[in-house]
């Protein structure tokens, strides 16, 4: 599957099921989508996912993630500090560099 921003706009505020260990899933909602400016050659943009209130931050690795109309497709997303002065406040975030040929 050939990832784009385009593919994701239509997910946002859609929840993501990341598949852990086992039979242990864990829901995301892609909160948004922000975009970088590159090399005209390249899209580059990151994918904003908010975790249930209270969860412990997953390791950085990529995960089986699947939401309606999407998946399961293997995303690697890192748990980011929220900018609040709570440590156990943090997102997920997916950062994608698409050559365009």
């Amino acid at each position: 599957m050939k990832f784009s921003k385009t593919l994701f706009e239509s997910l946002v505020g859609k929840i993501f099921t990341v598949h852990l260990d086992g039979n242990h899933v864990l829901e995301l909602r892609l909160a948004n989508i922000s975009t970088q400016q590159t090399a005209s050659r390249y899209e580059s943009f990151t994918l904003n996912f908010d975790p249930p209130p209270g969860t412990p931050a997953l390791p950085d690795d990529s995960y089986l993630m699947a939401a309606e109309g999407f998946g399961p497709e293997l995303i690697h997303i890192s748990a980011t500090h929220a900018g609040t002065p709570d440590p156990n406040v943090y997102y997920y975030e997916a950062v994608f560099n698409v050559f365009l040929g």
